[in-house]
């Protein structure tokens, strides 16, 4: 089975050394900001301004391997030092499969966290945050697309900007559906803030400390 493997650090740190050691060839690099008030002692790491996120496509036999050294070599078990998750992929092209797929080897996750994406017009985060806030998500992080399209396209009637805020959302799945319910109220497709909302199993999660 393939998983995909988010990480989100602060800027400083590097895991690129890490990636290369278990010569993956599936990654991706981009930056965003976290959205957590300052009040909030970096519970999920995401209360920096400045991001860096790592995508990278792994085999699930090396997934509690690499998940541990990236935990313990880039400091993950400190508050505030960053976050990082798997996600199991349902399907793939032949090729990546072919490459990845070493074992049929699957690692039980603990299934106890949702990855919430809500993605929005262009500058309005904050109406997702504030909604996920109310229902009691802690912080997030805000990365910044674009529709494939250069001007506004229409959709079921609705106007939809190119522009796109994209926010991330880690939380409890005791209160996924009431996150949801909330940032689609807030912020949903019926809202001046036109948001897609969905979320997704996170299989297994380092970063979280109490």
């Amino acid at each position: 089975m393939i998983k995909l493997l988010v990480v989100i650090l602060n800027k400083d740190k590097n895991l690129k050394i890490i990636l290369k050691k278990y010569k993956l060839s599936f990654n991706i690099i981009t930056y965003a900001r976290g959205t957590a008030s300052k009040s909030i002692l970096s519970y999920f790491g995401l209360d920096e301004v400045k991001k860096d996120i790592y995508f990278s496509l792994i085999p699930s036999s090396l997934e509690e391997k690499i998940l541990t050294e990236i935990e313990t070599k880039l400091k993950l078990k400190r508050r505030g030092e960053g976050i990082g998750f798997t996600i199991g992929l349902k399907s793939s092209n032949k090729f990546i499969k072919d490459i990845l797929e070493s074992s049929d080897l699957v690692m039980p996750g603990k299934n106890e966290y949702s990855l919430v994406v809500t993605i929005v017009k262009e500058g309005l985060s904050d109406y997702v945050m504030n909604a996920a806030k109310k229902a009691g998500a802690t912080g997030g992080t805000v990365l910044y697309g674009r529709s494939l399209g250069s001007s506004r396209t229409i959709f079921a009637s609705i106007q939809v900007e190119p522009e796109k805020d994209i926010v991330l959302n880690i939380v409890s799945n005791e209160i996924k559906n009431k996150v949801m319910e909330s940032i689609n109220k807030e912020a949903g497709i019926k809202t001046e803030a036109r948001g897609v909302i969905m979320s997704f199993k996170i299989d297994n999660i380092i970063g979280l400390n109490d």
